[in-house]
């Protein structure tokens, strides 16, 4: 018969408001199930609206690989073949249970399916425990690395590198004076990554920070090496190389080359055309220019224009750069981000807003599910930067959005129907000052 913890489960995931189950009526039991009623009863009625179906069967440890491939949840309903091996077993070991809701009359069928069964939910439960356990244990070993190389004396360095490693270090210390369980939703980290990628990206850090500590240069390899100091060491890292370069840029602020990362042989260009200036450079109205993200860092741009344009595609900045006068008559600078914002973009648009008198910035980016996803990190790299600035969104239609909850809305109703490219609505100048002056 149920124990208190496997009715405790059918009444908070399977049974609906108003219902319960009658233990009054002894259930029916054949030689592997046992039949509970589910009903509404009130001080008149007594009506029968569905029916349980399972087996207190404990032999099996674990349920098999075909089971969790179906990633049951509590709420998860599936239809399965009654007649199939599979279902046979997994219903006689207790793995899952078989509801059946009935019509009015209480006696005709009216929909059955198959539900996760108390014994695969407590499985479930207590692998999720194992793993949290593991993920505690290793944090608080990466914690203990990272408070030994932090308190260990390091060589002299450049100043911008101090402070690229520096702001490393500070996250780190916010990030291990949480609890292993705050991981899942940290900051720190983009929020699609996985816990196990999140504890990866900290022994990285903490990798990455010993070498800059002890060597002025070093390659994508010896971080992993001169870390794990055993056979394959050199590849711990690999599988999520770029990402994790990008995040360290992003948390420090600073180009891994300067931070002394060497080999990586590329540069991230980020083109535009208006008037920007810098110590060591100036730039007017006129042609397609390209930032290093080694100057942006090093440099601290100012631009004289007023409006701001970010748009996502090549074609855009080439095709409204090579309209004569247009840039110049709006007194605009247009940014690419070339179809993915990097740390370096971000660090751009961020010390043109705080040096400079700009007043509006106009997002432009695709009609697709990555469009609107760099749209979103583009508004909020903004906001972060000066919140008062007037925001500008373009639709598919050529009408203007002001709030990033507008167009979020638009593209979301939009995408329902198709996706497009920014080139397919490209436009004109008419159109493009009326985008200005709106």
């Amino acid at each position: 018969m149920l124990i208190s913890n496997e009715l405790d489960y059918i009444k908070n995931f399977i049974l609906k408001s108003g219902e319960q189950l009658d233990l009054d009526t002894p259930p029916a039991d054949t030689s592997f199930f046992t039949d509970v009623k589910i009903v509404k009863r009130t001080a008149r009625k007594y009506r029968i609206v569905g029916l349980i179906t399972f087996s207190e069967d404990t032999n099996a440890d674990a349920p098999d690989e075909e089971l969790l491939k179906l990633k049951l949840t509590p709420n998860k309903k599936i239809q399965l073949n009654d007649h199939d091996p599979n279902t046979t077993y997994w219903f006689e070991q207790g793995w899952i249970m078989k509801e059946i809701r009935f019509k009015k009359d209480g006696r005709t069928p009216e929909s059955m399916h198959y539900r996760m069964g108390f014994k695969l939910y407590q499985y479930i439960q207590n692998l999720q425990r194992e793993r949290e356990q593991g993920w505690e244990l290793e944090f608080n070993e990466i914690k203990n690395k990272f408070n030994l190389m932090r308190d260990s004396q390091s060589q002299q360095m450049p100043k911008l590198r101090e402070k690229g490693i520096n702001s490393c270090t500070n996250v780190m210390n916010e990030i291990f004076n949480q609890e292993a369980s705050q991981l899942h939703e940290s900051v720190h980290f983009p929020s699609q990554w996985s816990i196990n990628k999140k504890m990866k990206f900290l022994h990285f850090m903490v990798a990455f920070l010993q070498i800059c500590r002890s060597k002025s240069e070093f390659d994508w390899k010896e971080i992993g090496a001169n870390y794990y100091r055993e056979i394959g060491g050199s590849k711990e890292f690999d599988t999520y190389k770029e990402g994790f370069i990008d995040q360290l840029e992003n948390l420090s602020q600073c180009p891994a080359a300067i931070l002394g990362l060497t080999s990586l042989g590329k540069i991230t260009p980020l083109y535009f055309s208006g008037p920007i200036k810098g110590k060591y450079s100036s730039y007017s109205f006129g042609p397609i220019h390209a930032l290093t993200d080694i100057s942006i860092y090093q440099e601290e741009y100012t631009t004289m224009a007023t409006t701001l344009w970010l748009v996502e595609n090549r074609a855009i900045l080439t095709r409204i750069a090579s309209e004569k006068g247009f840039l110049q008559d709006t007194n605009s600078l247009m940014l690419c981000i070339d179809g993915h914002l990097r740390s370096s973009h971000k660090q751009c648009i961020n010390k043109l807003l705080i040096n400079s008198a700009i007043e509006v910035v106009i997002l432009w980016t695709d009609y697709d599910p990555d469009g609107l996803q760099i749209s979103k990190e583009l508004f909020e790299t903004v906001s972060q930067a000066n919140s008062e600035l007037h925001l500008k969104w373009i639709s598919a239609e050529h009408k203007v959005y002001d709030t990033w909850n507008s167009y979020q809305e638009y593209m979301h109703d939009f995408l329902k129907m198709k996706k497009m490219e920014q080139e397919e609505v490209l436009g004109g100048a008419d159109i493009w000052k009326k985008w200005v002056r709106h």
